[in-house]
């Protein structure tokens, strides 16, 4: 983040600090959308929560009031004052009130969170590089399994608000908004008086962000609905049955993809996987013990960058990498590992518990034939890092054809477009071919 910018930020909320803790009471819908969110992914009080960039407090505030452990984290002073004092007067104790950048949290343990707010740093960030470095920056203090909360300006929000308040702006200021819908950059005016400067991002660029971070994204909400920019006409001034229904249905809206170029703000649910964590130590203690192994189904999907959560992982290896596998891992055995057979497979198979992280290994997967049995083992592999850590993994054209055969298209087409086609044909001409995703293990169901 390029110093000027960082500075241009502060200076603005520094002069606006009550202006921007009364924006949730101009913008109703938003408020509510965002807390029930919050309520409905947050981990139970009193969890630690990191509110970065949270700005004057307005969020901080009132999940102090639900009873959570939060810290207030800002580039502005002024904010960082203001918060302060709302705090005292609404009778609640933050747990901190620290003044910095989001791209360096550095001051923070790793995973000394419960959840984290990234609800204002992404849209003053212009540079995909650091919208990247503050992802990374808060997986990095969020625990493993955590929510994120992260916020973004949409593409056309700067044209919607001035069609509604300063029809004239684009004339008056010639090239401004043409340079919005081309590069989604508002910079700082050039007179050095506070302006708002953001950076605003087509809807379909923020969740794959936010899984290249290496996040799973849970969803992403319009948080304005289907109120956005008409709110004040008469949906702010109402009360009782008649805000109820239109809160729920914003809220039912808030995640439908059609409405989210014609709202102001996006958030993003995610959470920190609970996995990869688990995998990375698997794969050490694997090494260590010279184990061979293979990382099949859709966790290999995942580690090849598909946009998939993970649901358990699937590990491939031979019989005698099963049983030490199962030495190694005495501690997580949930199903001893032995010969088990259904009516299609057959393998050395064992299941495991890493604190709620399901693992199944297989030692040789073999597939029923007539009165016999053949061998299903991955034919091509390939090495593919986890956060410094290298994973041997199937390649994803053999996973995709395994997938067709099952009859699980829609998966199927995940892998396609990132298929490579000479891998593909490969995989293609080996015809005899079965891959470890074939086999959902024991159960024979797809």
């Amino acid at each position: 983040m390029d110093n000027s910018v960082a500075a241009a930020v502060a200076d603005l909320y520094d002069s606006m600090s009550e202006r921007e803790w009364a924006r949730m009471d101009r913008h109703r819908t938003e408020f509510y959308v965002t807390l029930r969110a919050l309520r409905e992914n947050l981990p139970p009080p009193p969890a630690r929560v990191l509110d970065c960039g949270g700005g004057p407090g307005r969020f901080a505030v009132e999940l102090a009031r639900w009873g959570y452990d939060v810290t207030l984290f800002d580039l502005s002073s002024g904010n960082l004052t203001l918060a302060q004092k709302k705090a005292a007067e609404a009778g609640v104790t933050l747990a901190g009130f620290e003044q910095g950048n989001a791209l360096d949290l550095s001051r923070f343990a790793d995973h000394s969170f419960d959840a984290v707010l990234l609800m204002g740093p992404l849209y003053h960030l212009f540079e995909e590089a650091d919208r990247r470095r503050a992802l990374a920056a808060a997986r990095q203090v969020l625990k493993p399994g955590g929510p994120l909360f992260a916020a973004f300006i949409s593409r056309y929000a700067a044209h919607r608000d001035a069609a509604a308040r300063y029809p004239t702006e684009p004339v008056d200021r010639p090239g401004l908004y043409e340079r919005i819908e081309a590069d989604g950059v508002l910079p700082p005016a050039t007179s050095g008086d506070p302006t708002f400067t953001a950076y605003f991002a087509r809807p379909e660029e923020v969740a794959p962000l936010c899984w290249e971070a290496g996040f799973e994204v849970a969803t992403v909400l319009g948080t304005e609905g289907l109120v956005s920019v008409i709110e004040n006409q008469a949906v702010n001034a109402l009360a009782g049955p008649a805000w109820d229904w239109w809160t729920e249905a914003n809220w039912r809206a808030a995640p439908d993809s059609s409405l989210h170029g014609a709202v102001e703000h996006l958030l993003v649910v995610a959470r920190n996987p609970r996995w990869r964590p688990v995998l990375r130590e698997i794969v050490r203690r694997l090494a260590e013990a010279d184990v061979r192994y293979t990382v099949v189904g859709g966790t290999s999907l995942a580690l090849h960058g598909l946009p998939l959560p993970v649901k358990d992982l699937d590990i491939e290896t031979d019989p005698a990498g099963a049983y030490r596998f199962a030495e190694l891992f005495a501690a997580q055995i949930v199903e001893v590992v032995a010969l088990k057979e259904s009516r299609s497979y057959r393998s050395h198979f064992g299941r495991f518990d890493f604190d709620g992280v399901q693992v199944e290994v297989m030692g040789r997967l073999e597939r029923r034939e007539g009165d016999g049995w053949i061998p299903t083992e991955v034919v091509n592999t390939e090495s593919v890092d986890l956060e410094g850590m290298p994973v041997c993994v199937s390649w994803l054209e053999e996973e995709m054809l395994a997938y067709i055969r099952r009859g699980r298209l829609n998966r199927a087409a995940l892998c396609l477009p990132r298929c490579d086609q000479g891998r593909l044909w490969r995989c293609c001409a080996t015809t005899e071919q079965r891959t470890p995703c074939d086999c959902v293990l024991m159960s024979d169901t797809t």
